[in-house]
């Protein structure tokens, strides 16, 4: 299956849905007869000018906006509580300021047996493979902290660490291809500035996950009581991204949290440098290959389970 094969099969598109950050990809278009409303950080008008000369997209699929939300409450942009059989939003989680916010605002806008279906970007294989990865602590500062645009700091780090490989901003998984930088350091320290005095919101990726991760911190934030959502199906992707579907009735990740935290651990071994003698690269720990194997396996065996 490909990537919208798999978005498709995690919640019934004949419902009544709201496509969050549609942009110019939409995954279920009004012009295919979908009941879905849509919410972006910008109307259709401001979208087709952003992207207007870029060769990659095409314009014309971008469809008409029905609320603009740029970095506040989606719940209160479209005040619809309870009306949706589901909410879908792709690559959209990593921007948010407030990830538990969003979170509490999909739970307001969603049916009582609603699922919220999200695609995530895996740092390892995507241009914030050079970022830390975002904690359950950092998600839960950035709610009682309330801001309405990103943290300047956030925003230098995206510009200073922002990867290629091959030049390419997405690649496979292994991919041991050339590394680089795309934005050079006074770009990102102007970015910075900028934040500091602008009102502007400024997108960015602010979290950054694996698979492992991304479950961990949902994990927690359920067990602490601050979000109703629960994995319902997890989906781990072969490129720059894996699926999950949560709803509050979901029966949650099969795995413990110590299990997560050890693959964590593991996933991030997938990462390489290019090959360089003067990186002097260290061997991976005795036995960590057969530990991977076993881990994922485990993994593997729970989630069908």
């Amino acid at each position: 299956m490909d990537r919208i094969d798999i978005l498709m099969s995690l919640f019934n598109p004949a419902g009544r849905g709201l496509e969050v950050g549609a942009g110019f990809n939409p995954i279920v278009p009004k012009a295919r007869g979908y009941d879905v409303e849509t919410v972006d950080h910008a109307t259709a008008a401001e979208l087709r000018k952003k992207w207007a000369n870029d060769s990659l997209v095409d314009v014309s699929r971008i469809e008409e906006v029905d609320y603009v939300c740029d970095g506040a409450s989606i719940a209160a942009a479209v005040g619809k509580v309870g009306h949706y059989d589901y909410v879908l939003a792709s690559h959209v989680i990593e921007h948010v300021v407030d990830l538990i916010g969003f979170l509490k605002d999909c739970e307001q806008l969603l049916k009582p047996d609603g699922v919220l279906v999200l695609a995530i970007p895996d740092k390892r294989r995507c241009f914030d493979v050079f970022g830390g990865l975002s904690s359950t602590g950092a998600v839960l500062q950035a709610h009682i902290d309330e801001l309405p645009r990103h943290r300047p700091g956030s925003v230098f780090d995206y510009y200073a660490g922002y990867a290629l490989r091959a030049g390419q901003i997405g690649w496979a998984g292994g991919s041991d291809a050339d590394l680089s930088l795309r934005y050079d350091l006074q770009t990102a320290y102007s970015a910075f500035e900028h934040s500091r005095h602008s009102p502007e919101y400024q997108d960015i990726h602010t979290w950054r996950f694996t698979p492992s991760s991304f479950r961990l911190i949902l994990q927690e934030l359920h067990a602490l009581g601050l979000t109703k959502l629960q994995e319902q199906v997890f989906v781990p992707g072969p490129g720059v991204e894996f699926y999950i579907s949560l709803s509050t009735a979901g029966l949650g990740c099969p795995l413990d949290r110590l299990t997560l935290c050890k693959l964590i651990l593991a996933e991030q071994y997938e990462v390489l440098a290019e090959p360089n003698v003067d990186l002097q690269p260290q061997p991976a720990p005795a036995g960590i290959e057969e530990r991977m194997r076993r881990l994922e396996a485990v993994c593997l065996h729970l989630s069908s389970a």
